[in-house]
């Protein structure tokens, strides 16, 4: 008797085993369809007869964010991108040597306050512009780079160019994306541009194959076998490259946001702003230190100016603050910065760093009450456990629609 009694649950375990293996199953076929994009395109269609290509979309998306020069060396992997730029009215300015062209659109960044953009090819085209990304960013400059790369299906198989582009620029960049399909060119783009101005500011890259830059029928032509393989093996290879070349282009021209995304841009709280406010009334010798920092937008120059103006206190301009008051201001201080920061007795550095150009911290007193000002939290504090501290330091995360840093301080301060 007790041996049916023994042999219950082995019997129970056996369907029990076959439900969990199906399910696996299951969920490893639709994982794989998703992975192929067989849902989507289920709900959406892929126009094989269009002659529209990803970089009518590239070019579509920097007219919406006013871009106005796009700077290059020609190669073969971006040229459709230049050509849908020139139709749209954007400038492209060929250049000799691929660094030039980044160092060119960080000029372009800096001077106009919106994110300078250049594309070049794949490869060495874009080793060649390590030094000119890297000094945007240290430079704290919203620079694009658009970079072309190999075919999808034939990245890691030893393309003509292709090298592994995104581990080079991870390190540099605040933002990294390599993108898969023509329908994700405009998200992607959007996204870089947004994160290049938030924060921090600072370069960002996107990778786009030759295969989502190109119009169907090229890509076509390239992908796929002329003729219908014998074997199963042949038929299914087959299958997959139609199914990825479907991939590629389904949903590609339907309508998309193209404009700006809303930024994400530090801000000092008004509680930040009283405490300032409070130690400036009380200073008797205050100075205000001027870094490129408080050239950002969204503060125009002319208000930053009306602001210093306003408070009234002596300063110092340095980086692309430089020129801010003009030439002959009265309250700008052209020389002895040392013994001036020495005298004061509460300073103010906005958008300005304590390293070698304030020798590490080292000039300011130590009995100066010290308010810093600045998007960046680890610059904010550079050396501030060694040689000075702050009295107030702002950076005021994620606070929207509050006038921004560097001189929020500023132009607050002068409203309350």
């Amino acid at each position: 008797m007790e041996t049916p009694a023994a042999a219950a649950p082995a019997g129970g375990f056996f369907p029990s085993f076959l439900l969990l293996a199906f399910g696996t199953l299951v969920a490893a076929v639709l994982g794989t369809a998703h992975r192929l994009g067989l849902f989507y395109q289920l709900m959406h269609k892929v126009d094989k007869t269009s002659i529209r290509h990803g970089g009518e979309s590239v070019a579509a998306v920097l007219r919406a964010h006013g871009v106005r020069f796009v700077f290059t060396l020609v190669g073969g992997h971006i040229s459709p991108l230049l050509v849908a730029c020139e139709k749209l009215g954007i400038r492209v300015v060929d250049t000799r040597h691929e660094v030039t062209a980044v160092f060119a659109a960080d000029a372009v960044a800096r001077l106009t306050g919106t994110v300078g953009v250049a594309a070049v090819t794949a490869g060495p085209g874009l080793t060649n512009t390590v030094t000119a990304v890297k000094n945007a960013q240290v430079a704290q400059s919203p620079v694009l780079l658009l970079g072309g790369a190999a075919s999808t299906l034939l990245q890691k198989r030893g393309a003509l160019q292709a090298i592994d582009q995104m581990s080079l620029f991870r390190p540099l960049c605040k933002f990294c994306a390599s993108v898969r399909t023509v329908r994700d060119i405009v998200p992607t783009l959007r996204a870089a541009m947004a994160a290049a101005q938030s924060g921090t500011p600072g370069p960002v890259f996107v990778e786009l194959p030759l295969d989502v830059l190109y119009p169907y029928f090229m890509v076509e032509k390239e992908m796929i076998p002329a003729t219908l393989p014998k074997g199963l093996m042949g038929r299914v290879v087959f299958w997959y490259l139609q199914n990825c070349l479907a991939n590629l282009f389904v949903g590609a021209w339907e309508p998309r946001p193209e404009g700006p995304l809303p930024l994400d841009i530090p801000q000092a709280s008004p509680q930040q702003v009283q405490r300032c406010v409070e130690i400036l009334s009380r200073a008797k010798r205050p100075l205000l230190v001027l870094g490129s920092q408080a050239l950002l937008p969204p503060t125009p120059a002319s208000k930053l100016r009306a602001a210093v103006e306003t408070l009234g206190v002596p300063c110092f301009l340095g980086g692309m603050s430089r020129g801010l008051l003009g030439r002959n201001h009265p309250l700008h201080i052209r020389q002895n910065r040392s013994a001036a920061l020495k005298k004061a007795d509460v300073v103010v550095l906005a958008g300005a760093v304590c390293d070698f150009r304030l020798s590490y911290g080292r000039v300011l007193n130590r009995k100066s009450k010290i308010i810093i000002v600045n998007r960046n939290r680890d610059d904010m504090l550079l050396n501030s456990d060694i040689f000075w501290k702050p009295q107030e330091a702002v950076q005021g995360e994620h606070t929207p629609r509050v006038p921004t840093m560097c001189m929020v301080s500023s132009s607050y301060l002068c409203c309350s």
